[in-house]
This record gives C-alpha cells, sequence and structure tokens, in this order.
C-alpha cells in the first residue's frame, strides 16, 4: 500500500482532479484531511461505470461525462481555465536564451507567465509572457519567439519592456500555458528552442 500526501498552503482556492483509463479495472480509496479550504469542500470522489464522479454538498457530479452536454473545466458548476506549467531546464547549468516556443496541440493557447528565478545578477529575476495573437500555425504547431523582460529596469511588470526589454535568458524557467476552451483539447507536446550563452 502507498500512502501519498498532499500538502498545500495558499491563500487561494484548490481543486484536485484525478483521472483513470476508463479501459482499466481501478481500484482506489482516497482520504482527505481538509485543514484549510474555500466554501466547498468535496464529500467523495469514486471510479464507477458512470466515469469518474464526485459528491459534493448532495449533489452527484460526473466528469466529462457525457461528452455532448457536459462543457469541459466546468468543476462544481465553476468555469475554469485549463494551466499547464512547463520547466525548461535542460542543461540546467548553463545560461540559455530563451528564442521560441512551439506547442503542437489542436487548440489554442497563450502563454500567461515565463518566470526565470532570480540570480545575483538579476535580484528580480525575469517575467514575461505571450498573448494568444502571437502565435501562428505552421506544420502542425502553434509557433511564437519569446517576448522581452518585463522587469527589465524595475521590479515591476512592465508592457513598454515586453516589447523593448531585454532578451529572456537564465539557467531555467517556468512557463504557465493557457486554455480556455470548453471542449477536449489534446495537447501533443510543447518545444522550447534556445540558445546557449556566449558569457
Amino acid at each position: 500500500m502507498v500512502q501519498i500526501d498532499l500538502v498545500s498552503v495558499s491563500s487561494g482556492s484548490h481543486y484536485l482532479q484525478f483521472g483513470c483509463d476508463s479501459n482499466a479495472n481501478v481500484y482506489f480509496e482516497l482520504q482527505i484531511w481538509l485543514t484549510k479550504y474555500g466554501t466547498r469542500a468535496v464529500d467523495w470522489l469514486q471510479s464507477l461505470s458512470l466515469g469518474f464522479i464526485s459528491f459534493l454538498e448532495g449533489d452527484v457530479w460526473i466528469a466529462n461525462q457525457p461528452e455532448s452536454i457536459v462543457e469541459r473545466c466546468n468543476l462544481f458548476g465553476e468555469k475554469k481555465d485549463c494551466k499547464v506549467g512547463v520547466v525548461a531546464n535542460q542543461e540546467p547549468n548553463l545560461v540559455k536564451f530563451l528564442d521560441s516556443i512551439g506547442i503542437h496541440t489542436d487548440s489554442e493557447w497563450e502563454i500567461e507567465s515565463v518566470t526565470i528565478p532570480k540570480t545575483l545578477n538579476y535580484p528580480h529575476g525575469m517575467s514575461s509572457k505571450i498573448p494568444k495573437g502571437k502565435f501562428k500555425r505552421r506544420e502542425g504547431f502553434l509557433r511564437a519567439e519569446f517576448l522581452r523582460n518585463m522587469k527589465t529596469s524595475s521590479g515591476t511588470d512592465s508592457v513598454l519592456e515586453l516589447m523593448k526589454g531585454e532578451p529572456l535568458h537564465g539557467e531555467a524557467a517556468y512557463i504557465l500555458m493557457k486554455n480556455t476552451s470548453t471542449s477536449q483539447v489534446k495537447l501533443y507536446r510543447v518545444a522550447i528552442n534556445m540558445t546557449t550563452s556566449k558569457i
């Protein structure tokens, strides 16, 4: 038996979602201790022949079933965005410039944030984003160049520096992607093109 502890410390709301292969026979037990949560807490989660279901305040919620009437990313009647985090840390001991990104998908995405940790040379770290309109579909990929560091001259994000600031570079970057579709979206691969710094 394996025990997994899920710990979260935040002032925001958190939602836990578990998925199983519908073709496999799966059994698991889940116990949740909620020390701090928003106004709602899930009573029970279970995989049944109906699909993956949850119970909340006496109501039964079926996850993504049936596809024809249930909107995806709708959790307990509240519309949520789908967010995927990507870590770019190939050769983590080398400083690299972030050149471009390619997303192999059947939908539209935007880069909500690019975060490069702070260093001695950059005490505020680096920050950027890529709006949905900057992506172009080429050869099955959504492709876009990374924009500039929004914290070039201060510790506060500046939209002007998004276009005029210094190039993004560092040993690693955390990229947060967002999709607002209410239908099924397939994300196959994310490719990040980087150039090693000569300094």
